[in-house]
């Protein structure tokens, strides 16, 4: 494989977690290696066992970095998407000193073009890599780079799938982000990591991109009377909107796969990292916590609470029993990042989830290896990648303990 085609690859799916990858990698029978921090974590003092958890899981990724940036594979070289996600990843973890960090951030700021976007012109997926940079420089807290984030949250609207890139309201596309380029299809991942960065950059909330997201997202839910996209044929069978109030990566596809309704009908299945995206995604569009998708939301998050696996994923028959953990650290980064904004706008979560920062600190805490790293044993999706699921972990766990 080339190192531009393995490149533009790994970025992409080391953020989407959930999106394009073909790659399934999980051994006969694999389960998640033991954890010596475990015992610590099943005591009383979660708080102490998920602060040393980030210590040693820092240290780990900390070590992967060669002269102050990361890579997904050594032979290829540093990458912004990586070293955007390591650097967020540490800059959010306590204790960290920030100084070893500032070459990486002024690396991510000297890649910005003139279109506004961070990315490598070579590498493509433009939306992730200039996200995942957005995010990392607010993690920083240096004002300095409030005017970088602002040029790429002004790229972000620009290239949303709208009129402007040739879309109108009726297309599935409309109002979401797809990887940059102009015909590709969008989806839930990119367009919920594009609504956190205009965010973090402080796009203003009466700008029309989160209007028209709200219709993007409002099409991958799995509520009937907010999703007005018409039944299509997929597979021989007439899809419809389902009424569980989940979410699926885009209206044309699900992960998770369908669900047959008995009448010739399907649905998409609805699934774990993307209902805590969406939920995420639409707090930060300003939607009103009392608007009935919120509500749905919740109540499928409620109804499908659940840590050992990415819940929804047990359905993906195709890619056999260990289907379930696919996307497991994706997932632990949405629920953490989605239920800390929601706790921040007052939400009033579901029972279940009373209590979920101690109970996710315990799950992540529990799969770290004793070298502090985290990998899923489930590679789809690259979380076989330490840098990938160490970062995912390592915020999750922040969030655990209201560090943001």
């Amino acid at each position: 494989m080339s190192k531009i085609r393995y490149v533009v690859l790994l970025v992409a799916v080391f953020l989407v977690a959930c999106g394009r990858s073909d790659e399934a990698g999980a051994g006969p029978g694999a389960q998640p290696p033991p954890n010596a921090s475990e015992l610590s974590a099943s005591g009383g003092a979660w708080q102490e066992a998920a602060r040393s958890a980030i210590e040693r899981g820092a240290t780990h990724l900390s070590g992967l970095a060669k002269d102050g940036k990361w890579a997904f594979k050594a032979e290829y070289g540093p990458d912004l998407g990586s070293t955007a996600l390591a650097t967020r990843a540490l800059l959010l973890s306590p204790g960290t000193d920030p100084a070893p960090l500032a070459p990486a951030l002024e690396w991510l700021a000297a890649n910005q073009q003139p279109d506004g976007g961070i990315y490598d012109p070579k590498m493509g997926v433009m939306t992730y890599v200039t996200a995942a940079s957005v995010l990392a420089l607010k993690a920083s807290g240096n004002a300095k780079y409030a005017p970088v984030m602002r040029r790429c949250a002004v790229y972000l609207a620009k290239i949303q799938a709208d009129e402007g890139e040739g879309f109108d309201e009726s297309s599935e596309n409309y109002g979401g982000i797809g990887y940059g380029s102009k015909r590709q299809f969008t989806n839930m991942s990119t367009t919920q990591f594009a609504v956190e960065a205009v965010d973090a950059a402080g796009l203003e909330k009466d700008h029309a991109f989160y209007n028209k997201a709200l219709r993007f997202l409002s099409r991958s839910q799995n509520r009937s009377e907010s999703n007005d996209l018409p039944a299509r044929e997929v597979g021989g069978a007439s899809v419809v909107p389902g009424n569980d109030g989940g979410a699926f990566y885009r209206p044309g596809e699900s992960k998770a796969g369908v669900r047959e309704l008995g009448d010739g009908r399907t649905v998409f299945r609805s699934y774990g990292s993307m209902t805590y995206s969406l939920l995420k995604s639409y707090l930060l569009c300003d939607m009103d916590a009392r608007d009935e998708r919120v509500k749905a939301a919740l109540a499928w998050m409620g109804k499908n609470f659940e840590l050992e696996w990415n819940p929804g994923m047990e359905h993906d028959t195709g890619n056999g029993p260990e289907a379930r953990y696919q996307g497991l650290y994706y997932y632990y980064l949405s629920l953490g990042r989605c239920l800390a904004v929601a706790e921040a706008q007052k939400v009033q979560l579901p029972d279940a989830l009373k209590g979920w920062r101690e109970q996710l600190a315990r799950a992540i805490v529990k799969r770290q290896r004793e070298d502090g790293a985290w990998v899923n044993h489930v590679t789809r999706w690259y979380e076989g990648n330490p840098t990938i699921s160490t970062s995912y972990a390592l915020i999750a766990l922040q969030e655990c303990l209201g560090q943001d």
